[in-house]
């Protein structure tokens, strides 16, 4: 069951994408992918909260890597489905 699904463009805020990240529940899954450059406007606290969703690549991720992720709010140890 899809329950939403968004496109944030982090070319200029990154805060509705903040919001976003804040408000998943626990125990959902969250696909997320880039293209182009999804790192350059991508903060400290927006990174933080990939992170906590399972993400190991997150924090080296630089200007126009691609990037895809499956991870879980609440997960205990990292994922392994990012790449």
């Amino acid at each position: 069951l899809l329950v939403t699904s968004f496109v944030f463009s982090l070319f200029s805020d990154v805060a509705p994408f903040i919001e976003f990240l804040k408000s998943i529940q626990d125990g959902t899954i969250v696909l997320m992918g880039t293209y182009d450059d999804g790192a350059t406007k991508l903060n400290e606290e927006a990174r933080k909260l990939i992170s906590e969703l399972g993400s190991t690549s997150i924090t080296n991720l630089g200007f126009r890597d691609n990037w895809v992720f499956c991870g879980g709010k609440g997960i205990k140890t990292k994922s392994p489905f990012e790449q």
